[in-house]
């Protein structure tokens, strides 16, 4: 009965929508969604962004910084609705845990085309699901290491235990989403080449990353930054109205 149960339950889990990519190219009005799964990238015009710094997204809006690091505002890309807010001041001396995390690991040492020897930073993502937290690190081609916060201890997650919960990390924030087709037990970055042909991704069930080509040798700042891009990051996609619009 209880085996009957919990397979009912499973067969009427909700697919949830999987984030798009949203990028930002240096002083452009022209701003980039792409849309992971379906393999397609669209432009938006959006003047207002110009000369800003993406700070973290959530439902949709974005938080935006100005050249002033204390004059901020939300913004939504797709009905280009904008709040100022109030200007505050900053403790540059205080550091959110995710920035102490990113300092405390490093990744093996690597060696660069100079023979030299270094090691670099480990980032860190933190991702919630349905009230339970998801900590992931990982550094340039490492494998990411992803943990479940249960019971006050962190429990390293694998294909089996992730239970269909895809990932989809950036620098500024992290989502979860469950039982997305083609994307379950997996990890998505917000990096996809000028082909569009997908996002860069790590499977669980296959323990290999996608896609299978090697992109050019980077640099030391570029392995730090390969997977996550500085101006790209993780939003809901948008109603159908609004893509109607910008098809």
């Amino acid at each position: 009965m209880e085996k009957k149960a919990l397979t009912t339950a499973e067969s009427v889990r909700v697919v949830e929508k999987h984030p798009w990519v949203i990028t930002f190219p240096n002083h452009e009005d022209m701003t980039f969604l792409f849309d992971p799964l379906e393999r397609k990238r669209y432009t938006l015009n959006l003047p207002e962004v110009v000369g800003t710094d993406v700070c973290y997204s959530k439902d949709g809006w974005l938080l935006m910084r100005r050249s002033s690091l204390v004059d901020m505002f939300f913004f939504n890309p797709y009905t280009r609705e904008l709040i100022n807010l109030p200007k505050f001041d900053l403790d540059l001396a205080s550091r959110t845990m995710s920035e102490q995390a990113w300092n405390e690991h490093r990744c093996a040492y690597m060696r660069n085309d100079n023979a030299e020897w270094f090691n670099l930073p480990k980032r860190i993502y933190l991702a919630e699901q349905k009230g339970e937290l998801f900590l992931m690190y990982t550094c340039s081609s490492e494998i990411p290491m992803v943990y479940k916060l249960v019971s006050s201890n962190l429990e390293e997650m694998n294909s089996t235990t992730l239970d269909g919960v895809t990932i989809f990390a950036s620098m500024y924030s992290s989502e979860t989403r469950l039982d997305v087709l083609g994307m379950r037990n997996s990890v998505y970055f917000p990096k996809y080449g000028l082909d569009c042909k997908g996002c860069v991704s790590y499977s669980f069930d296959e323990a290999r990353y996608y896609p299978r080509k090697q992109f050019p040798k980077p640099t030391m700042w570029q392995m730090q930054k390969e997977l996550c891009p500085l101006r790209s990051l993780w939003i809901e996609p948008p109603s159908k109205d609004i893509l109607d619009v910008i098809k």
